[in-house]
């Protein structure tokens, strides 16, 4: 596991013009539809469907940027980049990595989402 920041929290909330309501929504749908771009990407590798696999990884990519979560993005581009490509050999390991990297970043949000509720 990546000893990096989770996600850059100032970061994330500059992209949504520091508006917490709008970084709340987010972090929902995120919680809501990350883990199920997860289960499609390995779903596609039990498939052997590299474009499966590189399509649910640049849906989730698409979420992550929104985090500003370094290691789980950086994590997610090899998957699509190497499914893109065809190459399926190494896709097992990084579904994997990506999987502990996704819980770490659901955990960070919804504890950061869940001080803003109290708050």
């Amino acid at each position: 596991m990546s000893q990096d920041p989770i996600f850059n929290l100032d970061e994330a909330m500059a992209r949504v013009d520091d508006d917490r309501e709008t970084f709340e929504m987010m972090v929902d749908l995120f919680v809501e539809h990350g883990p199920k771009d997860l289960a499609d990407a390995k779903t596609a590798l039990e498939e052997h469907n590299a474009e499966g696999v590189a399509r649910s990884s640049h849906r989730l990519k698409g979420a992550l940027l929104q985090f500003c979560a370094p290691a789980a993005l950086q994590t997610c581009k090899t998957l699509e980049e190497t499914a893109k490509a065809g190459d399926l050999s190494q896709a097992e390991e990084l579904c994997s990595h990506l999987e502990q990297e996704l819980l770490r970043l659901l955990t960070a949000l919804r504890h950061e989402r869940d001080k803003g509720l109290a708050a």
